[in-house]
Protein backbone atom coordinates (compact mmCIF):
# COMPACT_ATOMS: atom_id res chain seq x y z
CA UNK A 1 0.00 0.00 0.00
CA UNK A 2 2.93 2.51 1.07
CA UNK A 3 4.52 2.15 -2.54
CA UNK A 4 1.21 2.27 -4.41
CA UNK A 5 0.46 5.62 -2.10
CA UNK A 6 4.28 6.88 -3.04
CA UNK A 7 3.76 6.32 -6.73
CA UNK A 8 0.59 8.27 -6.50
CA UNK A 9 2.41 10.87 -4.90
CA UNK A 10 5.01 11.04 -7.60
CA UNK A 11 2.78 11.06 -10.01
CA UNK A 12 0.57 14.09 -8.71
CA UNK A 13 3.69 16.61 -8.17
CA UNK A 14 4.52 15.59 -11.68
CA UNK A 15 1.58 16.74 -13.44
CA UNK A 16 1.34 19.60 -10.88
CA UNK A 17 4.75 20.67 -12.38
CA UNK A 18 3.61 20.57 -15.88
CA UNK A 19 0.22 22.08 -15.21
CA UNK A 20 2.52 25.51 -14.56
CA UNK A 21 1.70 26.94 -17.63
CA UNK A 22 -1.44 27.92 -16.40
CA UNK A 23 -1.04 31.17 -14.57
CA UNK A 24 -4.75 31.31 -13.49
CA UNK A 25 -4.42 28.39 -11.11
CA UNK A 26 -3.03 29.20 -7.67
CA UNK A 27 -0.62 26.40 -6.66
CA UNK A 28 -3.55 24.86 -4.41
CA UNK A 29 -5.70 24.85 -7.22
CA UNK A 30 -2.83 23.21 -9.44
CA UNK A 31 -2.57 20.46 -6.86
CA UNK A 32 -6.31 19.82 -6.64
CA UNK A 33 -6.18 19.49 -10.48
CA UNK A 34 -3.15 17.38 -10.17
CA UNK A 35 -4.88 15.08 -7.67
CA UNK A 36 -8.10 14.61 -9.74
CA UNK A 37 -6.18 13.68 -13.21
CA UNK A 38 -4.02 10.94 -11.49
CA UNK A 39 -7.33 9.75 -9.77
CA UNK A 40 -8.55 6.31 -11.04
CA UNK A 41 -11.67 6.10 -12.50
CA UNK A 42 -13.18 4.31 -9.40
CA UNK A 43 -11.65 6.89 -7.63
CA UNK A 44 -13.40 9.87 -9.69
CA UNK A 45 -16.67 8.11 -9.18
CA UNK A 46 -16.16 8.07 -5.73
CA UNK A 47 -15.83 11.22 -5.05
CA UNK A 48 -18.56 12.54 -7.76
CA UNK A 49 -20.45 10.36 -5.25
CA UNK A 50 -19.52 11.58 -2.23
CA UNK A 51 -20.03 15.33 -3.53
CA UNK A 52 -23.75 14.75 -4.79
CA UNK A 53 -24.60 12.99 -1.50
CA UNK A 54 -22.88 15.90 0.71
CA UNK A 55 -25.36 17.67 -1.02
CA UNK A 56 -28.17 15.76 -0.94
CA UNK A 57 -28.42 15.39 -4.83
CA UNK A 58 -27.48 11.35 -4.98
CA UNK A 59 -30.93 10.84 -5.22
CA UNK A 60 -33.40 11.83 -7.77
CA UNK A 61 -35.73 13.06 -5.69
CA UNK A 62 -33.39 15.14 -4.17
CA UNK A 63 -32.38 16.63 -7.60
CA UNK A 64 -36.08 16.87 -8.11
CA UNK A 65 -36.48 19.34 -4.90
CA UNK A 66 -34.05 21.45 -6.58
CA UNK A 67 -35.75 21.50 -10.34
CA UNK A 68 -32.73 19.23 -11.56
CA UNK A 69 -34.16 16.48 -12.88
CA UNK A 70 -37.35 15.83 -14.66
Amino acid sequence: MQKKSSRRLARVNALAEKLRFLPHLSEHERVLYAWSLAATPQERWDRHESFLRSHGLFTRSGRKKYGLSS
